[in-house]
């Protein structure tokens, strides 16, 4: 695992790849979706952002309050599969099949495009109860 994930392995002793397969990706609720042709369009309040005083100063000058995200299809189809219910190992799997990808690439793409979305406070990683009694 890269990056964030792979920091928060290193962070939390026991935190295995096992356990990120069970973690379930759920989307953000304030952040709107709109579908459009070949992807899907996200809309999320700056005050949610990573920094919220963006907002602020956004009013003061009259801006947008929200940011913008636009996803193509295979990002809308993982954006979608973000619902709360589905593991990351279920998406990657889903992805697999769809995209004809090997679990190697499904798992590496899938990881990267969830610490992005992760990083820019659309989505969150629900870890497994037992995890969570730690």
């Amino acid at each position: 695992m890269v990056g964030l994930i792979k920091k928060e392995f290193e962070r939390r002793k026991g935190l295995s790849p096992d356990i990120l397969r069970r973690a379930r990706p759920v989307r953000n609720p304030v952040v709107e979706s709109e579908a459009i042709e070949n992807g899907v369009v996200l809309r999320a309040p700056l005050d949610s952002q990573p920094r919220p005083w963006l907002a602020k100063l956004a009013r003061k000058m009259k801006l947008p309050e929200t940011r913008t995200f636009e996803l193509e299809a295979v990002g809308a189809t993982v954006w979608e599969l973000c619902d709360g219910k589905r593991t990351f190992g279920g998406i990657a799997d889903e992805l697999r099949k769809r995209y004809k990808m090997n679990r190697l690439e499904a798992e590496a793409s899938l990881t990267a495009f969830l610490q992005t979305l992760t990083q820019r406070r659309l989505i969150t990683m629900l870890l497994p109860k037992e995890e969570k009694k730690r």
